[in-house]
């Protein structure tokens, strides 16, 4: 536990909050495209595990393959939302709501803004703790065998994230109407429920020790983040936008579990 504490706070969280600063500085330069902050969510958790991979070392062919992994997560995610998002000058409704109200206020919307990227920080600190455990301990093949099981959940996570873009960019669609192609005729969030299940996963192949326990803390606190947060934000504007039709949506269709 004290090692943890005195690598995480001594390399993973500074490395962590200057590359939040760095984005920070290129949603700027991209002239405000609040989307910019969900990409640096994704490579602060690769910086994270860059870290604690190079502290423990990256001879082994086994660290580099969690490293890889990890890697796979990242390149997957952040390209998607870079392109889908950035690429496209797509605004999240989510985030012009959050800041609305700071709109004829420039200064204040910025501090707002990097105050947002810098308490990210502190939440990838959190959800990467983790990775300590996976690249501190040296798994038995039952444990990588768990391990590998993740790149079926990064798969279909792109999945989920593919067939809600094909509907979105559907141009003959109904109005107002909700994607329920796929994985999203099961889930109203799969891509939520897949990302869980990777650092599930992650946490779960880590464990070696009851102290190793701590790394279900990652998934614990993504888990109440999505449900506490971003689960109601996106949901209260899906019942603003599209009414009756998402309620009933919503009836026979689970918040997570894609059954």
């Amino acid at each position: 536990m004290q090692e943890l504490i005195e690598i995480g706070l001594k390399k993973v969280l500074p490395g962590i909050l200057i590359n939040q600063i760095a984005f920070y500085s290129l949603y700027k330069i991209l002239k405000n495209n609040e989307c910019i902050v969900d990409v640096a969510y994704t490579v602060s958790h690769l910086v994270a595990g860059s870290i604690y991979a190079y502290h423990f070392g990256l001879s082994s062919f086994e660290n580099k393959f969690k490293l890889g992994l990890l890697a796979l997560w990242t390149v997957r995610l952040a390209g998607f939302l870079f392109y889908y998002r950035i690429m496209r000058g797509f605004r999240d409704p989510r985030y012009e709501v959050i800041f609305e109200k700071y709109k004829k206020e420039t200064l204040k919307r910025d501090i707002v803004v990097f105050g947002q990227y810098i308490f990210q920080g502190f939440i990838v600190f959190v959800t990467s703790s983790s990775l300590y455990f996976l690249f501190k301990n040296q798994l038995n093949p039952i444990q990588l065998t768990i391990l590998g099981t993740s790149i079926f959940w990064i798969y279909f996570e792109g999945l989920a994230d593919h067939q809600l873009q094909q509907f979105k960019d559907q141009k003959n669609k109904p109005p107002n109407s909700i994607c329920q192609d796929g994985l999203w005729k099961k889930s109203r969030h799969p891509n939520l429920f897949f990302d869980l299940m990777t650092w599930t996963t992650i946490a779960i192949a880590s464990i070696k020790s009851r102290h190793d326990c701590l790394a279900l803390i990652s998934p614990l606190i993504l888990y109440y983040v999505m449900a506490g947060l971003t689960v109601p934000i996106t949901e209260k504007l899906m019942k603003k936008k599209r009414g009756d039709k998402f309620l009933e949506y919503c009836s026979k269709t689970n918040k997570f579990l894609p059954i």
